[in-house]
């Protein structure tokens, strides 16, 4: 057979398996530098949402992006403000930059001009500027406006969450590691037997890791989110492919088999299991594929190959290394640091009838918990005690929030544009309207508005309004203000004439619209192909429910402590946890069902679970502490909030499946044992009667003797 012929190949000739897989990393190290990093959430926007749309045409018509960062600077006088404006434009990575002079006449003492306007932009001899940057390399933009601005000067803005993310990224992937690894390899010291066995399951995994990062070359470009966590990922979510395959080879050594036959073996005995358990994950990730917000199918496609990459290297190159490195983890042996778990599997029956109560009272509360959480869709915030946080607080308390917009309206409807123009200003969170019409019929002449803030303002077909609103990058005030302006615009503007508008509110509101879409699609094809199989593995119908179900639930309480706790949670982590956890964690499930199973056949339902529980404890405790460090050492080390928090979620919803998985999962067994067997092909169980009969048997012979 071909199988045979490719196990046989792969053991007779590991040395040459080894080198090859060398070569493979050291070539993927390489491509992995030429990787392309997209740092911006809005342009995983579907490219017929509003916004995207609303974008692309304003760049058409007017080469250039809204202003995308403000520069405040203290102590100016307006003579010095026009001069450090000049010193902004002279910059390469400055595009344009509004002030004052933009809008009005400032041979016109400023006493006698409108004060809210004026305030605006100068207030308190301190300057802000309405500064347009180049975010394709956000960080060097960032660090020519703070040279520009010296330590006296204030920033804020997309560049510079755009620049924090792309200094984090290329920064934290390291520590990330740094703090990982070493937890992993402790977790794995005290589950494994030989001191060596564990840089052996590392050393495996991470060649998957970087193949994987290698191989993301395929792609056009990967989101910042992507990078930063994909690979910790990979590593928490497959270690268990390596144990399963190492400890199914040392049992075939205890009987006896010599190295190359145990290796065999194991590979040919081990690969139906444990490619179940990676199909479990690998649909789970793929289910994000199917998000209209481009961000999921982005990390769903290097998730799945992720899996696929630490299969084949758990398969061709683990035993390769096993070949070489036997005699190592033989001399490294040591006994189980693990205590027994027979304690526990008695606590766990014990604790049955108060663990369903307790579920069956929260069950509804955490589901509707977790769907009413309040959202955010953006990258949060920034990190405490930053420059970029002083530098916002600073800004923000002498000028508040300044949300920047633009309004791309028919050029030949002057009169529609000046109703909208009133309409807007009518609003209490409208600070300014920067317009052609606006300005002309101020006390600016036309002939002295300079060439260059025409071509802002106008094109052959539209005119365009800059207004600025008091309002946060993101809240319910937000959404509502974009909707607003749409719904004003549809009521002036009739459904032939062209209305296009841009800002971070609008493209804000199309996330938060896409992503709430995706929810029930992504989740509903996530359960349905991790149900699938499931059902095949275990040829059952009701398996499927059950252990989807306690996943689910532990997902629902993971993500239902915000809402209780009264917090924030990011959308984008809800989204991918609701996937990913369930993807990563069902393999616990599975492994203690199909540990239940079997011993159902020779033992009673008690001790079926009992017995389930004792012999996979320490399996399970292993890869569900790994993933839940990699979650937390994320939450510690990564100084992006949208990325700290999904590895909260993600660490935190690892011990809660560890937990139910132990805790729920054999009494469901064990009380729905009818239920399963016949939902189930060829359960085969013993029946408890003969359980009983026998054991009085033995009891009556017993006080015979």
């Amino acid at each position: 057979m071909l199988v045979d012929k490719i196990i046989n190949g792969i053991v007779r000739h590991h040395k040459l398996v080894t080198i090859i897989f060398a070569v493979l990393i050291a070539v993927s190290i390489f491509l992995s530098t030429g990787v392309k990093i997209n740092f911006d959430l809005s342009s995983y926007i579907p490219e017929e949402a509003d916004s995207t749309v609303a974008l692309k045409k304003m760049q058409e018509e007017f080469g250039e992006a809204l202003p995308n960062v403000e520069v405040a600077m203290p102590d100016l006088t307006v003579s010095e403000a026009l001069a450090f404006k000049e010193k902004l434009l002279a910059l390469d990575s400055v595009s344009g930059v509004l002030w004052l002079d933009d809008q009005l006449d400032l041979a016109i003492p400023l006493e006698l001009q409108d004060q809210a306007t004026v305030e605006g932009f100068y207030k308190n001899s301190v300057a802000l500027y309405q500064v347009t940057a180049n975010k394709d390399n956000a960080a060097e933009s960032l660090e020519s406006l703070r040279e520009t601005a010296g330590e006296e000067g204030a920033i804020r803005g997309q560049i510079v969450e755009l620049a924090e993310a792309q200094q984090a990224t290329q920064s934290e992937i390291t520590r990330i590691m740094l703090f990982a690894v070493p937890m992993a390899l402790v977790i794995l010291i005290i589950a494994t037997k030989s001191w060596f066995e564990p840089f052996l399951f590392l050393l495996v995994v991470f060649v998957g890791v970087f193949i994987n990062l290698g191989t993301n070359i395929i792609f056009s470009e990967i989101s910042f989110i992507t990078q930063s966590v994909a690979a910790i990922l990979q590593l928490a979510v497959t270690m268990d492919y390596a144990i399963f395959f190492l400890h199914r080879t040392n049992e075939y050594k205890a009987e006896g088999d010599p190295l190359d036959v145990a290796v065999k073996k194991s590979m040919k005995k081990s690969f139906q299991p444990v490619s179940s358990s990676a199909a479990t994950t690998l649909f789970g990730f793929l289910a994000l594929v199917f998000m209209r917000f481009k961000l999921g199918p982005d990390l769903s496609l290097v998730l799945a190959k992720g899996v696929v990459l630490s299969l084949i290297t758990v398969f061709v190159l683990l035993p390769a290394l096993i070949m070489l490195t036997d005699r190592i983890i033989e001399k490294t042996t040591h006994r189980s640091l693990l205590p027994s778990f027979k304690g526990l599997a008695k606590v766990v029956t014990k604790l049955a009838i108060p663990i369903l109560i307790i579920v069956a009272l929260i069950i509804v509360p955490v589901f509707l918990g977790q769907r009413a959480n309040n959202f955010l869709y953006g990258m949060g915030s920034y990190a405490e005690g930053s420059r970029a946080a002083e530098d916002a607080k600073m800004i923000n308390e002498k000028f508040g929030n300044n949300m920047q917009m633009a309004l791309l309206v028919p050029r030949d409807r002057p009169a529609k544009e000046e109703i909208f123009i009133e309409r807007l200003e009518e609003m209490p969170e409208i600070k300014s309207v920067i317009s052609f019409i606006s300005m002309t019929s101020a006390a600016i002449p036309p002939d002295l508005i300079s060439e260059e803030l025409t071509s802002q303002l106008l094109s052959d077909d539209f005119s365009r309004m800059i207004v600025v609103s008091n309002s946060p990058a993101e809240s319910p005030e937000t959404f509502a203000l974009a909707e607003h302006i749409r719904e004003l615009s549809a009521e002036i503007y009739n459904e032939g004439e062209e209305v296009h508008l841009v800002g971070e509110n609008f493209i804000m509101t199309d996330m938060r619209d896409t992503i709430k879409e995706d929810n029930i699609i992504v989740n509903g094809l996530a359960i349905l192909a991790v149900a699938v199989v499931i059902a095949i593995a275990f040829r059952s119908i009701s398996l499927p429910l059950l252990l989807v179900l306690t996943i689910e639930i532990s997902i629902w309480i993971n993500l239902a402590i915000p809402y209780f706790g009264g917090t924030n949670l990011n959308y984008i982590g809800y989204l991918i946890v609701s996937t990913v956890q369930l993807g990563a964690t069902v393999d616990y499930g599975i492994l203690l069902t199909q540990h239940y199973m079997d011993n159902r056949q020779i033992m009673g339902r008690k001790e079926a679970s009992e017995k389930s529980v004792t012999d996979t404890a320490a399996s399970l405790i292993a890869p569900g502490f790994i993933l839940a460090a990699a979650g937390f050492v994320l939450s510690a080390v990564s100084s992006i909030t949208v990325v700290g928090e999904l590895g909260l979620v993600l660490g935190r919803g690892a011990l809660l499946s560890l937990f139910m998985v132990i805790f729920l999962l054999p009494n469901l067994l064990r009380i729905l044992e009818r239920f399963i067997e016949k939902t189930t092909l060829k359960a085969n169980f013993l029946p408890d009667r003969l359980i009983h009969r026998k054991d009085k048997q033995e009891l009556t012979h017993n006080e015979q003797s």
